[in-house]
């Protein structure tokens, strides 16, 4: 009998042990690892998202894709910027970030009043770029709620494990992009309720712009239902 024929024998006879080890293997190929932050719940995990929510409708969750061959910070981050600039967003701060793992991120803070709407919204964005993935973590809620969360953020997004780090990776490590405010009023609003999805399908959502997926402060457990795009326009 050879070896690996003796330990599926031996897993067939223990299925706690096979599930352990089941478990330990999805585990090690997870892309990221993420806990809930205090006083936020987990509506959904799945291996290419997690959506949170807070009892006071601030959304959160965290998007992975797939990276692309030249897909940087500085990339990734100005694409981001200037697809929200166009659809109303005003980016308000840029800070660097880091996961806790010591991959290298970069957090932009925007403004915005959704059209047809009077309340004003904060939407924060730590991106973190490594080899093989995209990550983006987006929080976002009603303006009167930002002074609440805006000290939090970092320590939430370095409570993040990011993977997909090449051995001696320049991207994980990589420069911060440049500063990317820009002066004058925001760019002109899309469509009220209109997002452009993965696929370019418009989805009711947010009114926040395709690349963005920015979570809505909503009272239901489905608020943090963002899309984002996986591929840039």
């Amino acid at each position: 009998m050879s070896a690996q024929t003796s330990i599926f024998s031996k897993l067939s006879r223990a299925p706690g042990l096979a599930i352990a080890l089941a478990s330990a293997l999805i585990s090690g190929c997870a892309s990221y690892k993420m806990k809930p932050p205090t006083d936020f719940v987990e509506v959904h995990a799945y291996s290419s998202e997690v959506r949170m929510k807070a009892q006071d409708n601030v959304g959160l969750n965290l998007r992975i894709f797939k990276n692309v061959r030249g897909g940087s910070l500085s990339f990734w981050g100005a694409d981001l910027v200037d697809k929200l600039s166009e659809r109303g967003y005003q980016l308000v701060a840029q800070a660097p970030a880091r996961s806790a793992n010591g991959v290298v991120g970069t957090r932009f803070d925007f403004g915005y009043t959704p059209q047809g709407k009077d309340t004003p919204k904060f939407y924060v964005v730590v991106l973190f770029i490594t080899d093989e993935y995209r990550f983006v973590l987006q929080i976002a809620g009603d303006k009167s709620r930002e002074s609440a969360y805006s000290g939090r953020i970092d320590d939430i997004a370095s409570d993040i494990k990011v993977r997909g780090c090449k051995l001696g990776s320049k991207l994980c490590k990589g420069p911060q992009p440049p500063q990317l405010l820009r002066s004058g009023p925001p760019g002109p609003k899309g469509p009220a309720g209109d997002e452009i999805g993965s696929e370019g399908s418009k989805t009711p959502s947010t009114g926040a712009p395709a690349g963005s997926g920015a979570p809505e402060a909503s009272a239901s457990p489905s608020a943090a239902s963002p899309a984002v795009a996986s591929k840039p326009d």
